[in-house]
């Protein structure tokens, strides 16, 4: 079992020790048999129905790669099948292939549905290389995010994880090591991967790279993680936006000059290097299990924010009840639209500073669609039924605040409003 999902005190249910195992890949508690060069399949799933009920409009998802719906009864927020295959020819080299099927948006290449797919190497229990497609790893459900018996919500935390990239493509290494009764474990990694501005927005990001360290005792694990990477391009619908913004940041009017140049820098993501600061902890101890992350991105003011969220649980033998509070904020203020008209008209003419006004207003509005900020209430209720299979009922309350849903399908600025979900999910493992 991955060593940074063991828990303390009493193990995990049977279930999620099932898919902790499915979903390492190569386990860093023990090097593959020797001889084991078979091929090795195993698998993992969810069914999903959800009950969205929200503004006309407006499409409840659970990360910014899915495809908009709408609808007040979904069955495709959750829903997923995963495939994944091991096979080690030696002692020490393993390879793993994880596909994973689920409603995409139409900027999601095919390729996306391959999440993993690396060679490791493990030249003794201490130290392990992969590369190729690996996980992003660099928060506490990296390596399992679509596994959903591994967790006990019904989806990871929507506030949390809808922005945060799945895959890298590149290679990490990783050690881990034992001191005083306490597991560490550190990674680097460097490589490219992708972020979703919207389901029809795919953005390249590279070079990434990062590290994290983790410590785990006494059923308490204590992670910190740091990323740095860069955006390759525009956002291709805004190009437009930004071309005819360009020469309004050249008029010889200064305020208007200023005003346009800092709109255009504030939807110009090309060159854009953010950061992101993590960190996360997870405890559990006897029937009790709480979990909490903070991230903090910061750089160019479009794509800075905070979230975070914290969960608390507790099990009734099968039976697990929670509570989960999230939230994400942008760190800066939705914008209004500058006024041009009247200083432009005696320079542009009537006609074409009312163009000019155009452009100011859309690319406000613009700017306010970028905007995120909004809060989660859940309360859930798993049961495990066997080793393999978990149900889960969970219900969220979704406040989203004034230009503020970027997170959402539709119209993104908007009015502040308030949304509710419900949702039955069928977990299992192969």
């Amino acid at each position: 079992m991955n060593r940074s999902l063991q828990g303390g005190g009493r193990a995990r249910s049977a279930a999620a020790a099932v898919a902790l195992c499915l979903c390492a890949g190569v386990s860093q508690a023990q090097e593959p048999d020797a001889g084991s060069g078979g091929l090795r399949i195993s698998g993992f799933g969810s069914l999903g129905l959800a009950r969205v009920d929200a503004a006309a409009g407006w499409a409840y998802k659970r990360d910014t790669a899915q495809a908009d719906n709408g609808a007040g009864t979904r069955a495709d927020l959750d829903t997923r099948l995963g495939l994944q295959l091991n096979h080690a020819p030696t002692r020490t080299l393993e390879l793993v292939a994880q596909v994973v099927m689920a409603r995409r948006g139409p900027a999601s290449p095919d390729a996306d549905a391959l999440e993993w797919a690396f060679l490791a190497w493990r030249p003794d229990p201490e130290w392990k290389l992969r590369a190729g497609r690996v996980n992003f790893d660099a928060f506490l459900l990296s390596d399992h995010r679509s596994v959903g018996i591994a967790y006990p919500f019904a989806r990871p935390p929507v506030d949390f994880y809808a922005q945060l990239p799945r895959s890298l493509d590149g290679a990490d290494l990783a050690r881990d090591w034992n001191v005083g009764g306490a597991h560490w474990h550190a990674k680097v990694f460097a490589g490219r991967t992708a972020a979703f501005a919207d389901a029809s927005s795919r953005l390249d990001l590279g070079p990434s790279y990062g590290a994290t360290v983790s410590r785990e005792a006494g059923g308490l694990l204590l992670r910190v993680s740091a990323v740095r990477t860069r955006f390759e391009q525009d956002v291709d619908r805004l190009r437009p936006l930004l071309d005819a913004l360009a020469p309004l940041a050249a008029l010889p009017v200064p305020a208007v000059a200023e005003q346009a140049a800092a709109l255009r820098s504030r939807l110009a993501l090309s060159g854009v290097r953010p950061t992101y600061l993590s960190l996360g902890a997870r405890l559990e101890r006897g029937p009790w299990l709480a979990s909490g992350e903070f991230t903090r991105v910061t750089g160019q003011a479009t794509v800075a924010y905070q979230s975070a969220y914290a969960s608390l649980g507790r099990r009734f033998g099968a039976l697990t009840v929670y509570a989960l509070a999230s939230r994400v904020e942008a760190i800066n203020p939705a914008v209004a639209a500058p006024q041009w008209t009247g200083a432009l008209t005696p320079v542009l003419g009537p006609a074409a500073a009312l163009q000019a006004q155009a452009v100011a207003d859309a690319a406000a509005g613009a700017v306010n669609a970028f905007r995120v900020a909004q809060g989660t209430t859940s309360i859930g209720l798993r049961h495990d039924i066997d080793a393999r299979w978990a149900l889960k009922l969970q219900w969220d309350r979704v406040r989203v605040e004034a230009d503020g849903a970027r997170l959402w399908g539709g119209p993104h600025a908007a009015p502040a409003r308030r949304a509710d979900v419900a949702s039955v999910v069928l977990d299992f493992v192969f």
